[in-house]
């Protein structure tokens, strides 16, 4: 019998039909090398490529924690450690015998820590709805406010100033209820005399972005200078911040709180400013304002001719720059800034006017100088001189004096105290064989005395003035040069334009003997301990610009103007009066009203000049301001 084994069949043998496509192809490939051996060359390659690619991730590696370690070590601290401010206080500003011209006053500002509130949106509204209720704020206000916060953002914003006593405490109790929402002790300006000092003293706001870009190192909630003595010495009086480190969780949540840097008070400052003095002005000025129906406005400013202290600087209309600090009074800024009367303006450093016959004094003093005449010439004033035009005989141009019928024969004094126009239309542009100075010397003795350019006072926004000449007309205007613009020029008409400070500093060249000193507001800053840290001192601009002999022969001039000339109002004053008016025409019908003097004649304390804007002539308007302060000055003194 036959015996054999059978074998079972192999089910997990993979046939070759498996694994490829079909069975055809299977049969073709039966005898062909279905695997192919890695190249040497082709693994050299695939090595290279992962080892550079390791050495790429090595090396940013180690950039990022050696390189980079102390960035992103602080960017890792600062997601858990902030640094806050701590508002440090403003500087007290004070007048020139220490009158507190400013106080602080404590306040609570509501502010938020926009990387501390809610990141959702329905709970941030809904906290914006609670805290609108408690503040009192426009509904939907905090709504749109938080809206356009950056929530990444660890800089506190200010969502209210200024907050009641009563509301900060209350609000105290319930922080704990609003994410990202903290309450900051400050101290806001209030200005006790706010109209009579807010464009010598100025105001302060809040750090704007322009002012951030400025200057990095100030707090989004600081407040900083924006005019006056608060703008030009903000670095000074602003002091400096402390700093308050916080630690918090990935949450936000306090940890840990340590202040770094103690807050330090800014420093004080002493104006050269008398308070009194700028108060009588004002006064006076006010009433000069009211009972001058074409006036719209008035200037004054008060300088030591000496020393170039401002002992008052006044522009009317002004503003109350309690405004900018307390909340009830934040309406009253829109309404200013639309008053066509521009109570913002200042009228005694940024105001610029043609200045009349208060100009004539220093053609007088360039003539003299310039041997144009001598003390003694005397020329004849008829009431008008007539130019033929050069090209046509039959066309003649009329230049009038004030008076009809004119002064007769006149030398300089007589010319300055009765303000005769044909004598300075002589000496200015030449007429009947004297030959006058031309609009090139009458620029060059102008800009020596001071016109034409910035005094450099310490206050913001300060206009340099014009002093025509050919090239100026042609430049600006695109007309030629006639003589009729030199002849207007010399009696402080046409396109000639000074500020009320620039012709209180040239009045006070000529009272003090010849010196050009520049004006200044602030003489003093001390610290809390009372040490002067910065210290104003009188600089001389110019000296002896023309001779001693000729600025007396002027003085005298002045000093007539008063005993026998325009201002004789001021004859009966205790002291010395010298000074010239000023009636200063433009447009239609309309004209400026100037005085411009000093006193005592002999030993001249206080450099005075008045303009009435639209105020009519200067006789009849301003001297009658002067009358009023000399007299309360001196006799007070």
């Amino acid at each position: 019998m036959d015996y054999y084994i059978k074998r079972p069949e192999k089910k997990w043998t993979i046939e070759p039909e498996e694994t490829l496509l079909d069975r055809i192809s299977a049969q073709q490939l039966e005898h062909t090398q279905i695997e192919t051996p890695f190249q040497k060359r082709n693994f050299g390659v695939a090595m290279f490529v992962m080892a550079l690619v390791f050495g790429i991730f090595a090396a940013r590696a180690v950039f990022l924690q050696v390189g980079k370690g102390e960035v992103y070590g602080a960017l890792a601290e600062a997601n858990k450690s902030r640094n806050y401010p701590l508002l440090a206080e403003r500087g007290i500003i004070y007048d020139r015998y220490m009158t507190p011209l400013v106080e602080n006053v404590p306040s609570f500002d509501v502010v938020a820590v926009p990387a501390d509130m809610p990141k959702e949106k329905g709970p941030r509204e809904r906290m914006a709805k609670e805290l609108e209720n408690l503040l009192g704020v426009e509904t939907g206000s905090l709504i749109s406010q938080f809206g356009r916060y950056n929530l990444a953002d660890i800089n506190p914003v200010v969502v209210k100033e200024n907050v009641p006593r009563e509301l900060a405490l209350f609000l105290e109790t319930r922080l704990a209820d609003f994410s990202g929402i903290e309450l900051k002790k400050n101290a806001v300006r209030q200005y006790p005399d706010g109209k009579l000092f807010s464009q010598v003293v100025g105001y302060v706001g809040r750090t704007s972005k322009d002012d951030l870009a400025k200057n990095p190192a100030l707090s989004t909630i600081d407040y900083i200078g924006k005019s006056g003595v608060e703008f030009s010495y903000d670095s000074l009086v602003r002091g400096t911040n402390g700093i308050l480190k916080r630690e918090v969780d990935a949450a936000a949540r306090l940890k840990k709180e340590k202040q770094i840097r103690e807050d330090a008070a800014g420093q004080n400052a002493m104006l050269t400013v008398d308070a009194l003095l700028q108060k009588k002005i004002t006064e006076v000025l006010s009433r000069s304002l009211t009972n001058t129906p074409t006036a719209t406005g008035v200037a004054a400013v008060a300088l030591d001719p000496y020393t170039g202290e401002i002992l008052a600087l006044v522009s009317m209309p002004s503003y109350d720059n309690n405004m900018f600090s307390d909340p009830s009074l934040q309406g009253e800024y829109e309404k200013e800034e639309q008053n066509r009367a521009q109570p913002f303006f200042n009228r005694a450093v940024s105001g610029l006017y043609p200045p009349g016959s208060s100009i004539k004094p220093f053609l007088a003093l360039a003539a003299l100088e310039e041997k144009v005449v001598t003390p003694e010439t005397r020329i004849m004033s008829t009431g008008a001189i007539v130019i033929h035009s050069p090209y046509d005989p039959n066309v003649t141009s009329v230049f009038r004096d004030w008076k009809e019928g004119g002064h007769g024969l006149v030398n300089v004094t007589r010319a300055i105290a009765e303000s005769v126009n044909t004598y300075f239309f002589t000496i200015g542009g030449g007429y009947g064989g004297i030959d006058g100075l031309g609009i090139d010397r009458i620029k060059e003795y102008l800009n020596a005395f001071g016109f034409g350019a910035k005094t450099e006072v310490d206050l913001p926004a300060e206009s340099a003035g014009t002093v025509p000449d050919k090239k100026w007309k042609e430049d600006t205007l695109k007309e030629r040069w006639t003589l009729g613009d030199t002849y207007n020029t010399s009696i402080g008409q046409g396109n000639l334009l000074v500020s009320p400070l620039q012709l209180a500093q040239g009045y006070a060249m000529i009272a003090n003997g010849g010196k050009l000193i520049r004006p200044f507001l602030v003489k003093k800053v001390f610290n809390k301990d009372k040490k002067t840290v910065f210290e104003h001192t009188s600089e001389t601009v110019r000296d002896h610009v023309v001779s001693d002999t000729y600025l007396e022969v002027v003085r005298r001039a002045l000093r007539e103007t008063v005993t026998n000339g325009t201002a004789r109002r001021l004859v009966d004053l205790p002291v010395a009066v010298a000074g010239k008016t000023g009636t200063a025409q433009f447009g239609t019908g309309k004209a400026h009203a100037w005085f411009a003097s000093f006193a005592p004649y002999d030993n001249p304390q206080m450099a005075l000049v008045i303009l009435v804007e639209n105020g009519g002539e200067g006789s009849a308007v301003a001297v009658p301001a002067a009358h009023e302060i000399y007299e309360w000055y001196f006799s007070r003194k």
